[in-house]
């Protein structure tokens, strides 16, 4: 609608309602006129405002979104070097409980066959005693006659 419509549409919603004649030169109208410019106006300077203040709130979210995406990025590392530092720690206590259960195993398997192995050494060591002292008795009889 243009403005003179306009104009023209207020005149006569006035004179509707209230019962009053208006022209478009009435002092009343020119006031609708200044008004309407500053409603404009004002409408245009808000509208630069909000978009101001969205771009300021997308580049903030932007930011969070950044630091967010930092922080979790940084959660999680910690988190899976923690885990990982704990399956090491496990790894090696079971290693360490392993070689022992091994080193056990193999103290038992070992010490019955070293123990009959110290008891055939003593037995080799007295039969050649005996022998020793067989053949020396043998070569003293043989010296006396």
């Amino acid at each position: 609608m243009a403005e003179h419509e306009k104009i023209r549409a207020l005149i006569a919603e006035i004179a509707t309602k209230h019962g009053v004649a208006l022209s478009p030169d009435d002092p009343l109208l020119i006031l609708q006129t200044i008004n309407t410019m500053l409603l404009g106006e004002s409408a245009d300077a808000q509208q630069t405002q909000l978009q101001a203040f969205k771009s300021e709130l997308e580049e903030m979210s932007d930011r969070w979104g950044t630091d967010i995406n930092a922080k979790a990025e940084s959660i999680l590392n910690a988190a899976l070097e923690a885990a990982e530092a704990s399956m090491k720690a496990r790894m090696a206590e079971g290693a360490k409980k392993l070689v022992q259960e091994v080193a056990t195993e193999v103290s038992k398997g070992l010490g019955k066959p070293l123990a009959d192995g110290v008891k055939i050494a003593n037995r080799n060591l007295l039969a050649s005693t005996l022998t020793i002292v067989a053949a020396v008795i043998v070569l003293v009889a043989a010296l006396i006659h």
